[in-house]
């Protein structure tokens, strides 16, 4: 597969209907590494009107489709499953875009182990993940 092929399929992840609803983007991925980014909006938050902070299962969305786009960007992937995800949510999304940034830490012949830190406009850190990703 070329780098454009890759890239192009790496993309694709983006049209996957769940992806779509989330709008989920794919800002960077190459090498094991991903940035993904998820735009505020309203139905992805907590009750409370527009400053309720985002909804915990936006962000663990956004974590696990940054790291599959890093899983992706390896060029010896050609299949890949979500193992495990591991969130911790440090601080609350209000009125912000969020912004992924997944890094294959360590892979193997079958598994991969990634870290994923989710931030808000300014940089601040929301949430931070660890993803195990089976991939062939």
């Amino acid at each position: 597969m070329t780098p454009d092929e890759r890239i192009a399929l790496v993309k694709s992840l983006e049209l996957a209907p769940f992806s779509k609803m989330l709008g989920l983007k794919i800002e960077s991925a190459h090498d094991g590494e991903a940035v993904a980014r998820m735009p505020l909006n309203e139905s992805l938050l907590n009750s409370g009107g527009p400053q309720a902070p985002i909804h915990g299962g936006a962000i663990a969305s956004l974590a696990d489709f940054a790291a599959c786009a890093a899983v992706w960007s390896m060029p010896e992937t050609v299949d890949s499953a979500t193992i495990s995800l591991t969130v911790n949510y440090t601080g609350p999304g209000v009125q912000t875009d969020l912004l992924a940034r997944a890094r294959v830490r360590r892979k193997g012949k079958r598994i991969a182990s990634l870290t994923v830190e989710v931030t808000d406009r300014s940089g601040a850190l929301i949430a931070d993940a660890l993803v195990t990703y089976k991939i062939a």
